[in-house]
């Protein structure tokens, strides 16, 4: 784990987002960006409501950590039945380094990652992304459908 400062903004803000309480209750995803050696909110793409509207906005050369609140409907077990088993929410955690980041960001965030995960209990997946198209919600569901069985 690399040594870098963690704001207590940041874990506040984490934990309303996860629990459904405070101010932060509404926010579908926190949006944390690495300055120096120091983790911040990146509070402009914060703000943004939907997952579209932040993968159109994110930074084409400096990476982000996005924690997003996936809410889905559990599907069936029984193939033939339409009734749904509930719907769920998970915690991830997605990684922006697209290909065009810098080297030393790049080993930076490599060696940040570990922390953030570290000071955010309860995140629930990982997904690694280089480019708009590999941030999808589809995926990220299917993705906790296979922890889940």
């Amino acid at each position: 784990m690399l040594n870098c400062q963690f704001d207590d903004e940041i874990i506040q803000t984490y934990e309303e987002m996860r629990m459904g309480k405070g101010d932060h209750k509404e926010l579908k995803f926190l949006v944390l960006k690495v300055e120096e050696n120091s983790v911040l909110i990146d509070h402009d793409l914060t703000k943004l409501s939907t997952l579209e509207e932040l993968t159109n906005q994110l930074p084409e050369k400096n990476t982000r950590f996005i924690i997003y609140h996936l809410d889905f409907e559990m599907p069936s077990q029984n193939t033939n039945s339409q009734v749904k088993e509930g719907s769920r929410t998970k915690m991830m955690f997605i990684t922006w380094c697209p290909n065009e980041t810098n080297v030393k960001e790049k080993f930076q965030v490599a060696a940040i990652v570990k922390t953030v995960k570290h000071k955010l209990t309860g995140l629930s997946t990982t997904i690694h992304c280089s480019n708009r198209n590999e941030i999808d919600e589809k995926s990220m569901i299917e993705k906790c459908l296979t922890f889940m069985k």
